[in-house]
């Protein structure tokens, strides 16, 4: 099992929390049951769960009534998975924006608690 940890800034805001509460509850009843799957299941199919080439970040991915949801995240010792930015998906490739949004909260996560 993994623990699903949701990144908090500095100053106690949740921005994947948010990102979740203000999907329509439909979608986000999706997302949060590929959230359980990530979770609890040892092998995650490619569909729900994809490493993304180059970048140490990994993608959570769901679709849903022809829209495409994304939550960016990063893997910790322990079997942790923190999750660092969630987005709507409207092109193929990942947007820069949200890739830098990712890694920067990526490397702030571990600058306050280290890589254990």
């Amino acid at each position: 099992m993994r623990e699903i940890i949701f990144y908090g800034s500095d100053f106690g805001n949740k921005p994947v929390e948010d990102f979740l509460a203000n999907l329509e509850p439909d979608a986000r009843a999706k997302v949060s049951r590929a959230l359980e799957l990530l979770r609890a299941q040892l092998i995650v199919p490619g569909k729900f769960w994809k490493k993304l080439a180059g970048s140490g970040l990994w993608e959570v991915r769901v679709e849903y009534a022809g829209n495409i949801y994304r939550i960016l995240a990063t893997t910790a010792k322990g079997n942790r998975v923190i999750l660092l930015h969630g987005f709507q998906k409207k092109s193929q490739k990942t947007p820069r924006q949200d890739m830098e949004i990712a890694q920067q909260r990526q490397k702030r996560y571990f600058q306050r608690h280290g890589y254990l």
